[in-house]
């Protein structure tokens, strides 16, 4: 037998609801319209709050969580007495709704509707509810609840409401009405509508992605934070959640800077050098450091100033890194899993493609390469954290690069999967991340599976396109293993990893139906970028010179994708400042290795040498090359590479040859091995005299006159010898 609950309580409150609604549609248009944006749906945000019920019901579990094709279905749950009076004779009725919804519209409507609206009947048939004799202010009480499948007021397949509803009496001699309720969703889906084999493919999208801020220094900023991420908070919960799977497949989209990260906490977060850099080892930590110089001044100085400023993670934070990278390693690598790799940093995407394409490409490339290096084959995957982008964004990436976007990232709605400017653009469902409709937070494990279970069920009965779920950090610490038994019990779904649920046909997808983001967002400008490639250049020289250190650009780099990352670009100026921190500590550095060229040089001949002295202020080797131009009638050579020591001085020889006399101007410039210039230069003049050819013109003049006086001399011997004596 069915009973409706109180109605006219219920229709108050839902006509003040959409009175509600209105206004504030009619108040949201003209601010929309102001900022230039699409106005935000009214119903996205107006969840209403649970209001105060004496008697709170909380339904714990369903089994099953869907309609059976026969047998009961049980509901579990307890009822607290949030009320100052004991209740007695306490009922706890099953309910469901008269019909089903059966558009993804509807559902999300439905979801967004007060716990007072009357939206089932309850079952009172004899034997299908519970009873609690009396229940005192502030205690709690078990139900179980039997409705076996003939009490369902089942009509067509669809979604139905679902729940219980608790009647008591508080001695007051009012009338036995509806003091508590909890509702969810049940579909319902007969196994006559579907074919053998068939299933609704379902996937789940873990999201693992931070903002990371490194300081001037290179070391991660707020250990402290971190650490406490990684104990109790988002972190925490990522592994909870990958253990609450206990084998069902799970997706996880990863930015790789973020176990990095990680690694670096469990490296006791070490400051940004010019020395030999540590060999990791096997656990994040460290074997000890390769043969290098000792630890300079400087480097002495930078860690006594990170100890100083708190940027030394604590003994907790060190042992609790060392066990998420364990953890989450097996959780990434396990056969049920796949790892879907963002770009390095979280890049922007959108202002990187518009700026410095080149950083986006080399941001995924870096992202593939720290998976693999962590034995985790990913596939490269763009993910805007709003859902949204555009065409020319797209069209700048690889053509490996799946994109992930929202449903409501399209004009008009599109399937699930889709081809647009030469790269598939998966669609994931945005109404299912929502949650259930309360009075429960929507995000519980619960209610969040419901409403998985109905989004799914609504593309069983209708479209067929897989389901793809992006489970938001709020809900990571919510989600108990029955969320991942009950989906994976239901005969209708197939809970699958991204690429098994999307390994379909594409269909087009025109360009312009792509939403793009909100234009009054903050977002990096070309300045950041244009310091970017200034930094990266200047690191790959200074890098090149450094005798041991091979990853000074790798560091520099996780720095620039850090500062133009979507956590950044919430703070644009601030990324902007850091950035630049960064590009004067590089050019300070290669300033410090400086050229003096001689004075003058004045060449006697044809050819000559002379020498330049190169200097190091470094507390690292150097290596480096010296190279000179001049005009074309001067030809120097020499200035092969030359290593400099710390702090030290060395000449370079040079050799300068010429067949025309003059004065001829002469730059010195520094550069690394392959001739790239790192910014040192020294002029000087060099003047060819040629006084070689006056010289032997002289020698020349004097050899004949001397055989000219040989000459003289041995004619007069012979003609006086001839005359004889006088």
């Amino acid at each position: 037998m069915l009973r409706p609950s109180s109605l006219p309580h219920a229709l108050a409150v839902t006509v003040a609801t959409v009175v509600t609604l209105l206004g504030g549609l009619v108040l949201a248009g003209p601010a929309a319209a102001h900022s230039g944006e699409a106005p935000t749906p009214v119903a996205a945000v107006t969840r209403a709050e649970p209001e105060q019920q004496p008697l709170a019901p909380r339904i714990r579990s369903i089994t099953p969580d869907y309609v059976p094709e026969s047998g009961p279905i049980l509901i579990r749950g307890t009822v607290t007495n949030d009320s100052d009076r004991t209740w007695t004779a306490i009922n706890v009725h099953g309910f469901m709704g008269a019909a089903p919804l059966t558009t993804a519209a509807e559902l999300d409507a439905a979801s967004q509707i007060p716990l007072t609206a009357d939206v089932g009947h309850r079952i009172t048939v004899p034997g299908t509810f519970a009873s609690i004799p009396s229940l005192a202010p502030g205690r709690t009480a078990r139900f179980e609840v039997r409705l076996p499948r003939r009490t369902l007021p089942l009509s067509t397949p669809g979604v139905y409401w679902f729940g219980v509803h608790v009647l008591g009496d508080d001695g007051q001699g009012g009338p036995r009405v509806a003091v508590g309720r909890d509702r969810t969703f049940l579909p319902f889906v007969p196994a006559s509508t579907i074919r053998a084999g068939e299933a609704e493919d379902a996937a789940l999208v873990v999201p693992v992605r931070s903002g990371v801020v490194r300081g001037p220094d290179g070391t991660v900023v707020d250990p402290a934070a971190w650490g406490t991420s990684l104990r109790s908070g988002p972190l925490h919960a990522l592994v909870s959640l990958g253990r609450a799977a206990r084998g069902h497949p799970l997706t996880w989209l990863v930015d790789p800077a973020v176990p990095d990260v990680v690694r670096r906490l469990a490296r006791d977060n070490p400051a940004r050098t010019l020395t030999a850099p540590i060999r990791p080892g096997p656990a994040g930590g460290d074997q000890g450091p390769s043969a290098s110089p000792s630890p300079s001044p400087t480097d002495s100085a930078a860690g006594a100033e990170a100890t100083a400023s708190g940027t030394v993670p604590t003994a907790a934070t060190h042992r609790l890194a060392r066990r998420w990278l364990v953890r989450m390693h097996a959780l990434l690598s396990a056969e049920t899993a796949q790892v879907l790799g963002l770009p390095y940093g979280d890049l922007a995407v959108e202002p990187a493609a518009l700026y410095d394409g080149s950083l986006l490409r080399a941001a995924l490339r870096r992202g593939a390469h720290a998976l693999s290096t962590w034995g985790l084959p990913a596939s490269p995957v763009v993910a805007p954290p709003g859902g949204r982008t555009t065409a020319d964004t797209i069209d700048a990436l690889p053509r490996d690069t799946e994109v992930l976007l929202s449903d409501t990232g399209v004009h008009g709605g599109a399937g699930t999967v889709n081809r647009t400017v030469g790269h598939r653009v998966v669609l994931d469902s945005t109404e299912a991340a929502q949650g259930g409709p309360g009075p429960i937070n929507p995000h519980s494990s619960l209610a969040l599976r419901q409403r998985v279970l109905a989004e799914a069920a609504l593309r069983v009965l209708g479209d067929r396109q897989p389901l793809v779920v992006q489970l938001a950090p709020g809900m990571h610490n919510r989600i108990r293993p029955s969320f991942f038994a009950g989906l994976a019990d239901v005969p209708w779904l197939r809970l699958t990893t991204y690429g098994g649920a999307t390994a379909m046909p594409a269909s087009p997808l025109a360009p312009e139906r792509l939403q793009a983001p909100p234009a009054g967002q903050p977002q990096l400008g070309p300045r950041v970028y244009s310091t970017a490639r200034s930094l990266l250049d200047g690191g790959s020289i200074l890098q090149s010179v450094l005798t041991d250190n091979h990853t000074l650009r790798k560091r520099l780099f996780e720095d620039v994708a850090g500062n133009a990352s979507y956590a950044a670009q919430l703070e644009p100026y601030l990324a902007l400042s850091r950035m630049r921190v960064t590009e004067r500590w590089v050019h300070d550095n290669l300033d410090r290795i400086a050229l003096a060229a001689p004075v003058s040089v004045t060449l006697a001949s044809t050819s000559g040498r002379f020498s330049a002295i190169v200097s190091n202020d470094l507390d690292v080797p150097v290596t480096v090359k010296v190279r000179a131009v001049s005009d074309t009638g001067l030809r120097i050579t020499g200035g092969e590479k030359v290593k400099v020591a710390p702090h030290g001085r060395s000449p370079v020889l040079l050799n300068a040859s010429t067949d025309e006399r003059g004065v001829h101007t002469v730059t010195l410039e520094l550069t690394n091995a392959a001739g790239r210039p790192l910014g040192a230069s020294d002029s000087f003049p060099m003047r060819a005299e040629q006084v070689s050819r006056l010289i032997w013109v002289i020698i020349g003049v004097g050899v004949v006159l001397l055989f000219a006086a040989i000459v003289v001399r041995l004619t007069r011997r012979i003609l006086r010898a001839r005359s004889g004596p006088t």
